[in-house]
């Protein structure tokens, strides 16, 4: 596949997004005593995208991107995985392993098209080798344990011999970090009736640092040569808690969840004067919590009333601060109406104002920008079935045509008439859509 994006909020566009994929896969069951099913699959993932600035926009002389430049990035990711599955009575195991190897290059140029000139430099590879189990005690019972592990052994080599707009030599150039990752949980499930079913569980994740985490930051923490150098896994212990009913006319449930993070993996970003914003990538212990609420109900056989009620918390337990990039309380009503041909449906939106911020703090993505107001928003669609392969859908967004933004957000680009000072990027007005499904 491919596709081109245009950012509000970036300097560059996203030119290409080309896509190539490969897959295979291999399933066995009905094997001998209490052997149940054999799976295999392998994978080809190739993704080559082209970000410049001259093809979906004009350069702006006044940007710190002046001149037309592009940078195509290509990362080509293999892998497979195989795992085989047992059962004996209310006994389920599954155990397996897996691996993925990962190549990522770069090239770029200043000018229109000269990238295409200029030759590839690989500037990272990634090797994960992992092994997993599963372990189900009582499963099809009213009462069921659930406990896994997973131990991974991650291997990146910086592969840069640069670093930097300027050039400079890279002080890890040719260096490899290894890193044995362990993660597990245990998990309980009971059924009070049998529409009403509790869980509640445990668990902890350890999860390397991704490219953008590792090779991105034009800084590393504090006293490190760069973030390759001294950025740390990400460690999750995480406790959840939840409640479902399902019946014929209702489906209802309540969870609520409370972590904490060591080594969570903090991005800063500060003024680099005409080279832009500059981003540092420090370790930071963090706490979470959250909670989220939903109902649908069948009025009639074609009538469907929902809604949901979400909240999410986060603290920087190293600075004494919130954590950023956390959504504000947001609820969510929506009706719907579905016939032999026609469907109709509307949902509202209602998302409060958000107070608890690190102002230019965040993620690769993306770092709080201020505090951000509350809105509300209807949207309404309906849509027509020709037949089992053709269905014409149609709405609008947005109907009272508010002006709003999201909190999480990014800062608009001068290219487009934002202000040096980083603003919030408004949602689209009132918007007409139309789509064409055809199954065959």
């Amino acid at each position: 596949g491919d596709a081109i994006a245009r950012y509000a909020g970036r300097g560059m566009d996203g030119a290409a997004f080309k896509r190539t994929s490969y897959a295979a896969r291999f399933e066995k069951d009905n094997l001998p005593g209490a052997w149940d099913k054999l799976l295999a699959n392998v994978y080809y993932n190739d993704a080559d995208h082209l970000m410049d600035n001259y093809t979906l926009r004009t350069p702006n002389p006044a940007s710190s991107m002046p001149m037309p430049m592009a940078a195509n990035v290509d990362r080509r990711t293999t892998g497979g995985r195989i795992a085989s599955e047992w059962r004996w009575q209310d006994i389920a195991i599954v155990a397996g392993i897996d691996a993925q190897d990962s190549r990522h290059r770069s090239r770029s140029g200043m000018g229109r098209n000269t990238y295409r000139q200029q030759p590839w430099s690989t500037d990272a590879r990634f090797e994960n080798l992992g092994a997993f189990s599963e372990l189900t005690l009582g499963e099809g019972t009213a009462q069921r344990w659930v406990g896994g592990l997973r131990v991974d052994r991650a291997e990146v080599t910086d592969e840069r011999r640069s670093a930097g707009m300027m050039g400079m030599p890279n002080p890890t150039a040719g260096q490899r970090r290894r890193e044995n990752l362990g993660s597990g949980f245990v998990r309980i499930e009971r059924d009070l009736a049998p529409s009403l079913t509790w869980y509640a569980g445990i668990g902890h994740s350890e999860r390397m640092p991704d490219y953008w985490e590792l090779f991105s930051p034009d800084r590393g923490p504090m006293g490190a040569v760069n973030a390759f150098a001294a950025i740390q896994p990400e460690k999750t212990t995480q406790l959840d808690l939840g409640l479902q009913y399902r019946s014929d006319r209702l489906n209802a449930w309540v969870s609520a969840y409370a972590g904490r993070l060591q080594d969570y993996i903090l991005f800063t970003y500060v003024d680099g004067g005409m080279m832009g914003s500059m981003t540092r990538a420090n370790n930071i212990d963090a706490r979470i919590a959250g909670a989220e609420a939903g109902a649908e109900f069948s009025l009639a056989r074609q009538w469907k009333l929902g809604g949901t009620l979400a909240y999410a918390w986060g603290e920087n337990r190293s600075d004494g601060t919130a954590l950023p990039q956390m959504p504000p309380l947001e609820a969510r009503l929506s009706a719907s109406w579905e016939g032999q041909r026609w469907s109709v449906g509307a949902l509202a939106r209602a998302v409060a104002h958000q107070h608890r911020v690190a102002d230019n703090q965040g993620n690769v993505v993306a770092r709080d920008l201020g505090p951000s107001a509350g809105f509300a928003t209807l949207a309404l669609n309906t849509g027509y079935r020709f037949s089992d392969a053709l269905q014409v859908s149609a709405g609008i967004d947005n109907l009272f045509d508010r002006a709003y933004s999201e909190h999480l957000n990014l800062a608009g680009s001068a290219d487009f008439g934002f202000p040096a000072d980083p603003v919030r990027i408004n949602e689209p007005g009132r918007t007409a859509w139309m789509k064409v499904n055809y199954r065959y």
